[in-house]
């Protein structure tokens, strides 16, 4: 993409014309006519992506419900965090409601950059986090730092199974996980589900609304919730409440 027509998007507003240049080369338009999917929910998580006009519906499925509406993302807008946060599949889908147009780099690419580049790199990863802090409603300092580590580890080993710390972008991943279920449970069930804390094999949440009381509550944490986790994360132990 030209650098100079990556300079008109907002995201990109304050960087200098050498930053541009750096960065074009990695960002590629890509358009969508209405109705069309960019990715499904389980897809390699490949591409983080940029609105520049019309809209993106973010859905999400549990294996045993009906498909939701996570939110829609407007022009100016950042989708498919999962590859800027080095996740191997997109937790939700993406479905364009209008003709769409985009722009779009590998997560790996975004990584790599933020790495040798630094000075571009904060800055980018502060946009970035901005709008991931607003979509999983976590502090945006806690969201830089968690994108930093991932970049800092990329090369890393995978470490010992007896960690007690699970990597900064997992948990982040699990946060979003959690509150895509909590969206699910209030639209159809009235009740909500909780993050408290992920030890990397643990996941602690806490069951509210509806689920309160509730004698099925057990089967909803057990049956359905830690159900859905271990679609997206195989390795965990168990989903326990608090």
């Amino acid at each position: 993409m030209k650098s100079e027509n990556l300079g008109d998007l907002a995201f990109f507003e304050g960087l200098s014309d050498a930053d541009l240049r750096l960065l074009a080369p990695f960002f590629a338009p890509q358009a969508y006519e209405s109705g069309m999917t960019v990715f499904d929910q389980g897809d390699r998580a490949d591409f983080l992506y940029l609105v520049v006009k019309g809209e993106v519906v973010i859905h999400y499925k549990p294996d045993d419900g009906p498909m939701m509406i996570v939110t829609r993302v407007p022009p100016g807008g950042v989708f498919g965090w999962s590859a800027a946060m080095g996740n191997p599949v997109y937790t939700s889908g993406a479905d364009c409601t209008h003709e769409t147009g985009t722009v779009r780099i590998r997560g790996l690419d975004l990584r790599m950059l933020c790495k040798k580049h630094p000075a571009v790199g904060k800055i980018i990863l502060d946009r970035l986090a901005a709008v991931i802090a607003e979509r999983t409603k976590t502090r945006k300092m806690d969201v830089i730092e968690m994108l930093e580590k991932s970049i800092r580890q990329q090369n890393d080993s995978h470490g010992d199974d007896k960690m007690t710390k699970p990597d900064p972008k997992i948990e982040l991943q699990m946060k979003a996980l959690v509150e895509q279920l909590s969206a699910y449970t209030e639209t159809y069930h009235g009740g909500s589900v909780e993050y408290v804390s992920f030890d990397g094999k643990v996941l602690k949440v806490r069951l509210g609304g509806a689920c309160l009381g509730c004698p099925l509550s057990p089967s909803t944490l057990h049956g359905w919730v830690e159900g859905t986790v271990r679609q997206f994360f195989p390795d965990i132990k168990s989903v326990e409440p608090v």
